[in-house]
């Protein structure tokens, strides 16, 4: 009779620790959806951003073309080489990471599910890498432009030119027509060696657009569908 009293809790506690699992990794799996919905939507929110400035870059090579520096505006240039990169990704992390510092990712008894969670926490940590990639061409195609352009204008011409370029264009004819802004270089070459820089970074940027952050967005949301199915989320 005892050894049965025994057994029986032995099996009410083992009942009560697969029940508590399974409440704790369908938590999980809620806030890793969640997280994965939130990087989506600044995942798209970026790619319209480096869209923005491939469009920019594409704008001031056909400017540059063949044209003479006394051609060339120093207004014109300003507003063509406004932007120089996107913001860091921000990942939402906190889940993912108390999973793996937990050893929670054994948890989930799907293997699928867990081969995509590690991969697409990979992408993400490679993406990284590529901004700070970016970053350090941005920094120097910023240090030639300053060498070429006076970017005295008011600062509120230059956060509009940020927030809402598009917009900001259609009213700046007055500008446009009337700005007397000397360029600081005098050397064509000079102008042309920026460009240059900016096309090599308009080349990894399509590299971000084309294939690395649409394919990340399509992996979030294959492992969104699959959390979504295995533990029954709306």
């Amino acid at each position: 009779m005892l050894f049965l009293a025994v057994f029986a809790g032995f099996l009410a506690e083992n009942q009560r620790e697969h029940y508590i699992e399974r409440y704790r990794v369908k938590q999980y799996a809620r806030s890793l959806v969640n997280g994965l919905e939130k990087d989506t939507a600044m995942v798209n929110l970026i790619i319209s951003r480096i869209k923005r400035n491939i469009r920019l870059t594409d704008s001031l090579s056909a400017y540059l073309k063949k044209k003479p520096l006394s051609q060339i505006r120093n207004i014109d240039l300003f507003i063509l080489s406004s932007f120089d990169l996107y913001p860091p990704y921000s990942w939402i992390r906190a889940t993912l990471e108390q999973i793996k510092n937990s050893g929670s990712l054994r948890y989930f008894s799907n293997q699928e599910i867990v081969t995509k969670i590690s991969a697409y926490d990979a992408f993400t940590r490679h993406m990284d890498e590529d901004q700070n990639n970016d970053a350090e061409l941005a920094n120097m195609a910023s240090q030639s432009k300053s060498r070429l352009i006076d970017m005295d204008y008011s600062k509120e011409l230059t956060m509009a030119l940020r927030n809402n370029f598009d917009s900001v264009m259609r009213n700046l004819n007055n500008l446009l027509l009337n700005d007397s802004t000397v360029l600081i270089t005098k050397n064509i070459d000079a102008i042309r060696i920026y460009l240059n820089e900016k096309l090599n970074i308009r080349k990894h940027f399509m590299i971000r657009t084309d294939d690395e952050l649409p394919r990340l967005i399509r992996d979030a949301e294959s492992l969104i569908l699959l959390l979504k199915k295995e533990y029954h989320l709306k």
